[in-house]
Formats: C-alpha cells, structure tokens, sequence
C-alpha cells in the first residue's frame, strides 16, 4: 500500500480519479511509493498557478506527474474539449499539463533542495473512460493510459514502465549534459525530502480565529508528527492520542472529523465544555455543510448536550454532584436501549478533552452511539490524562482504565509531545511549574517576544487594583478580545466579576454571554475555559498551588495562554509558587545530566 497524502480523497472528486487513488492505495506494489493528490502548484513554470491530479514518487525510479482524464475528449482546431456534463474548451491539453506540472515541481524541489536536481521527473496522462490511441510528436505512446491497459495491468506495473521508459529516453540525451546516471533515481532519503518539502506547504489544519502576528499563525501549523498522527488513523480503526496540553489534539480533532466526512463516514465529535462545544460548531461550520450536502450524518458538541437531547427529562434547577456524569448517562442509556431515541449510530467516534469523558455510564452511552461499540468500531480519542484532572468526580487515569477494561488492548496509542499552541517562554514555565514527564519535544513557535509574569496579591482589593493595571498594560499591545481572564473560582466569585461594574471604560463581560462584534474583556473560570486558548491569558484568584488541585488549575490555565501570560497570586502562596519553580529547575537538571 502507498502511502497517500491526504490519506483520503474527498467524496465529490472525480470518479476517474478516486480510481486511481483506490488502485495506488490498494497495490500492494506500492508499499514503499508515495502519492500525492490534488497538489496545488503555487509556482507553476508557465501559468499563474496549476494542479497535479497526482504526483506519484517511487524509489528507484522517479517522480511521476499525472494527468487523469475520466470522460470523453475532442481535439478540433488545436482546442482541447473534455466531455463532462458541463464541457470544458481549453488551448492546453493533459499532456501539456502533465509536463507542465512536473517541471514546476521540479524546479520548486530542486532550488529548495539541490540533490534533487538530478532525479528523474516525467508525466503521463490517464484516460479512465475511452480508449485514447492518437500519436502525436507531443506525446510518446508510452505516456498514455488508457482504459483497457488500467483494467488489464497492475497500476504498479503500469507506473513503472512509464519510469523506465523515461529513463531510456533521458540516457540518451542526459549523458551529453553530463548529469544522468544512478543519481536520477531516488533514495528513500530522497523521497523523505521530497514528502518534507511538498506536504509542508500544503497540508495546515483548518482553524478560525484572529491572526494575531507571523508567530501567531506559525502556531496553528500541523507539525510532522501530527502528520504521522493522522496517517495512524488511516492503518487502525481505534487511536487513542495523549499528550499534555498545547500538542494541537483539538486541531487534530477537527482535521479527523473532516477526513471522515470527505470519506464518506458519519461522524460525531464530543467534548465535555459547553464553552468548547460552541467553539467546535463555529469552527467546523464548513464540515457540518458539506456532510449536508452529501447526505452524511455528522453531530458535533457536548456529550451532555448529545444526552439532554436523547431522552426527556429536564436539568434539576440545582442539579446533584454526579448528575452530568452519572445521572444523566444513566437516562440516555435507557433511552437508546429502549429505542426511544432516533440517534443513529456513527461510523466514526471523535472525542476532544476525553480525560473528562470517561465515566463507566458516559461510555455506556458512547458504546451505544459508536457503529461497532468501542471494541470494534472506529474512534480516535484526545486527551491530557495526567494533568488535567480538575474535576472532583473523574480522574484521566482512572478513565483510562475504564476504557482499556471495554476495549482490552485492541488500539493503537499514539502520543504527542510537540507544543504547537504556546510561546517557548510560556511553555518553559508550564514546564517547571507542572513538573510534565517527559515534557515537551520541541516548541514549534520561535516567537521570543512573550510575556510570562507572576503578580502577588495581598487582599482581595489589592488584587482589583493589580488587575486594572494589567489590564491597562496588555491593551497597549492586545485589543480586547485577545485577552482572557480566568479565574480558579466559578464566574461569580471571580476578582473580574467583582470589579466588572467599576471598570466600565474597558467593560468586562462573561465569555459565555459575550456576543460576536461586542467590545470589552472577557472573564470566564478556568473549568469552563478548558480546551480553549487565548492570545493574552490573565490567570486570577490563585490562593494555593500546594495540593493536586490547585496545581492542575494553575497547569490548565497556564496553558490556554499563546503569547502572554500573567498570574495574579495571593502573596501567601508565594513560597509554595518558588518551589514549584525550584522543583522544576531541579529535575530539568537531573533529566539534563543523565
């Protein structure tokens, strides 16, 4: 099998071409080959832009553009007609395109990376509907595919020949120019620099929000070992992605629900926050129209939501401790098993923040949602399960556990150890404050310019005053909405919410009843901020970070922070904050000598 980038093609690409894609996959020739779809060519040798319906690279051989054609053609008076249901007239024929695609691509690869100036690049065109038998001096017949030699011939075989034939050719020219010879065929190396080059520029999670500066959209880029993340979910039906905060998992979340939707699997993607369930709507608003469109089921939000909805009763005006995760469950089982529910079942299980999803009655309803229950059906599950348990009642490890005991050892785990999310300041600190082991690989911002400052309070007034003048600073650099306000207590009890009234000439207002468009800082407590993330974080009301709790509070909410970071903390936990700091630099020091 070849390895595919994307892995998947989209449900409304031409049917010739999800063809050629099913029988490169599926060859198992192709095992070491690697095949690019749909690459866009920005820098194209002759137009503004193109496209290659497929770049194919095989060791040993070389690199193959291709064209694929899957209807009827005509050419009168030296135009090209392609006879689709709407017919397309065009001066540049598929040969043309082909070879124009592949000596852009050339030329890009070889002036990024000069040992791949030798390797042999050819084109060929693919006509998955006709027999296509015209000679011509601007083709050899060797470059067409036609639709009985697709159906008679392994595709492995077919591309092959192709190469081989371009290489007899270019001995003949190539050896008078003196750079042809074992050099135009590639290495592994070579394909590795090939992959490195080419999916960089093209493959970028798809994600809303303010671009606040070069560093901030550096920060949403998938890195490569997100991209070996996503192939996972290509080989193995059930994924389970841990890693600590700011890895990019909710990126990958959504990219995955994505890929199941333009595969043509129903999908649904949880999470535990009512805040981070409104911001997967917004965000996945273009996934959720084109599933529409093909008819396929995809639900995204709340688990709790998801179970309000599956049975009738109504929340408790003062729900119990356990209703969310116990009770309710409870009822939505007994809804689905009864059948008075008319969810179906998905294809495709996505759950973001999972550590607080895994409650014994929560996966009882996941099991019933999940085609094939989680045993063996198809899921890829996100979570911190270490450091991110801040909830009375669930605990990440214990969850696991749970799931582990339904599953047995029946997935593939795949951890992500690349920060992608904050400053390499912020994420220094986060280090040292939370003790992550191991921590983190590598940082993918290079932005040095981040704020990271600890303010002490002594009384709940001073710290009022303390927050002005922060506030008042941060707005020199950020505007509004890119600062956060986040407090270890609930939003009533919150320093924001205390002095929201007096601070007028700035506003403050709760993030969940702050309207698109409104102006003023939002204030939201760290709980119900968990899975989200903030230009500007100002982390409030921290009265102790001496026990697991509030520990995992101040973990969390320094998290959510990309480039600055300011915790107000009571001046009676300064010593307990100091030996977090000394504690961390410690072990840094042990790890580093080993």
């Amino acid at each position: 099998m070849a390895r595919m980038i994307p892995p998947q093609i989209p449900a409304r690409s031409p049917k010739g071409e999800q063809l050629i894609f099913r029988k490169l996959r599926d060859d198992p020739e192709t095992r070491d080959w690697v095949v690019f779809h749909s690459f866009d060519i920005r820098r194209h040798s002759v137009r503004i832009e193109g496209e290659a319906d497929l770049v194919v690279a095989v060791p040993g051989l070389g690199i193959l553009c291709i064209e694929v054609k899957g209807c009827g053609v005509i050419r009168r008076d030296g135009l090209w007609t392609y006879e689709y249901e709407m017919p397309k007239t065009t001066p540049v024929g598929p040969f043309r395109q082909a070879s124009d695609a592949s000596h852009s691509l050339r030329q890009y690869l070889s002036g990024r990376d000069p040992s791949l100036a030798a390797l042999t690049f050819y084109s060929a065109v693919i006509f998955t509907e006709i027999e296509f038998n015209e000679r011509s001096l601007e083709w050899d017949p060797w470059q067409v595919i036609t639709k009985s030699a697709l159906l008679r011939n392994p595709i492995s075989r077919i591309f092959s020949q192709i190469l081989e034939n371009a290489h007899t050719k270019l001995a003949a020219v190539r050896p008078k120019l003196g750079w042809y010879g074992e050099r135009s065929r590639p290495t592994v190396r070579h394909l590795d620099a090939i992959v490195a080059l080419m999916r960089r520029d093209f493959e970028y999670a798809a994600v809303g929000g303010i671009a606040f500066d070069v560093a901030e959209q550096s920060i949403r880029r998938f890195t490569e070992e997100q991209f070996v993340a996503l192939d996972l979910l290509e080989e193995n039906d059930r994924v389970l992605f841990k890693g600590p905060a700011g890895t990019g998992k909710t990126l990958l979340a959504i990219e995955t629900a994505r890929r199941s939707v333009r595969s043509g699997k129903s999908a649904v993607l949880l999470c535990f926050n009512s805040l981070l369930g409104t911001w997967l709507k917004r965000e996945v608003a273009d996934i959720s129209e084109e599933a529409r469109s093909l008819g396929i089921a995809f639900h995204v939000g709340t688990l709790s939501g998801l179970m309000l909805g599956l049975q009738n009763s109504t929340v408790p005006k003062e729900p119990e401790t356990g209703y969310w995760t116990f009770d309710l469950p409870l009822r939505a089982t007994e809804a689905l098993l009864a059948g008075e529910s008319a969810f179906p079942e998905h294809d495709v299980l996505i759950l973001d923040e999972a550590q607080d999803l895994l409650s014994d009655p929560m996966l009882d309803v996941l099991e019933l949602i999940t085609r094939g229950g989680l045993s063996a059906g198809r899921w890829a599950i996100f979570g911190d399960f270490e450091r991110q348990a801040i909830y009375a009642d669930l605990n990440g490890s214990a969850g696991l556990d749970r799931l582990r005991s339904r599953v047995g050892g029946n997935f593939t785990t795949s951890p992500l150890r690349i920060n992608c999310r904050n400053s390499p300041r912020i994420a220094e600190a986060v280090t040292l404050t939370s003790g992550l082991s191991p921590g983190y690989s590598r940082v993918l911002a290079d932005a040095e310019c981040a704020d990271v400052d600890a303010v002490f309070y002594r009384s709940a007034s001073h710290q009022k005053d303390q927050l002005a003048a922060v506030l008042k600073r941060l707005l020199k650099k950020f505007s509004t909405d890119q600062i956060v306000i986040l407090s270890t207590r609930a939003d009533a009890l919150s320093c924001a919410a205390a002095m929201a009234t007096s601070f007028v000439d700035i506003g403050l207002t709760p993030y969940k009843s702050y309207a698109p468009g409104a102006i003023g800082v939002r204030y939201a407590s760290v709980h119900s901020f968990k899975g989200l993330e903030g230009a500007a974080i100002v982390l409030t009301d921290i009265e102790s970070v001496d026990d697991a709790h509030g520990k995992s509070l101040l973990y969390v909410g320094m998290t959510r922070a990309r480039h600055s970071l300011t915790m107000l903390i009571n001046d009676r936990a300064r010593g307990q904050y100091d030996r977090l700091l000394m504690d961390g630099y410690r072990k840094l020091m042990r790890e580093g000598s080993k």
